[in-house]
C-alpha cells in the first residue's frame, strides 16, 4: 500500500460532531448520512468558512481513543471562534501514516480505511497511537473516480 510517514504538530478543529459507537459496520452506514444532513442542514458552509489552518481542507475526524465510543466530527482547522452550533477540539501533535486514497466517496475511502487496519496495520511494526483518525477531504467532486483525498492514521512503533 503506498503510503508516508509524517510528524504533525497539534492543531484545533472546529465543526460539527456525531457520537457513535464502536460498531464499525454501522458507523460506515451513518457518516454517509451525517454528511448528508451536514450539506442539508447548512452547517457545511459554516464548516467551510472556518478554515484558515493546515490542513487547509475539510476533515472527518475520529476521536476514537477509549476503544468504546468515539465522536466523528466533519470540521476545519482553524483558530477562529466557535460558531454556536459546531465544538472545538485539538488533535494532539503526533505521528500519521498517511494513505493517498482515488475514488469517489464514500466507497473508496471505505475500503481503503478497512485495507489499512486488516493488511497493512497487522504487517506494519507499527501500532494504533492515542490519538484521532483523520480524513482529509480536498475542495472537488468527490462523486468522481479521480478524487483524490487521504486517510492519517495515528501511529507508534511496536
Amino acid at each position: 500500500m503506498d503510503y508516508r510517514i509524517e510528524e504533525k504538530d497539534a492543531f484545533r478543529i472546529v465543526g460539527v460532531r456525531e457520537h457513535m459507537e464502536l460498531d464499525i459496520e454501522a458507523n460506515f452506514a451513518r457518516t454517509p448520512q451525517f454528511w448528508a444532513e451536514t450539506f442539508e442542514n447548512g452547517m457545511f458552509e459554516v464548516v467551510c468558512a472556518l478554515g484558515n489552518k493546515e490542513p487547509q481542507s475539510i476533515l472527518g475526524v475520529s476521536t476514537c481513543m477509549n476503544g468504546k465510543d468515539f465522536d466523528y466530527y466533519i470540521a476545519s482547522a482553524t483558530d477562529k471562534p466557535t460558531p454556536d452550533g459546531t465544538h472545538a477540539y485539538t488533535v494532539p501533535a503526533g505521528t500519521w501514516a498517511v494513505f493517498p486514497c482515488t475514488g469517489p466517496m464514500p466507497d473508496a475511502i471505505q475500503a481503503l480505511q478497512k485495507r489499512i487496519v486488516t493488511e497493512w496495520l497487522p504487517v506494519s511494526g507499527y501500532e494504533y497511537a492515542n490519538a484521532p483518525d483523520i480524513e482529509v477531504y480536498p475542495a472537488g467532486d468527490t462523486a468522481s473516480p479521480d478524487y483524490k483525498c487521504e486517510v492519517w492514521l495515528p501511529i507508534v512503533k511496536k
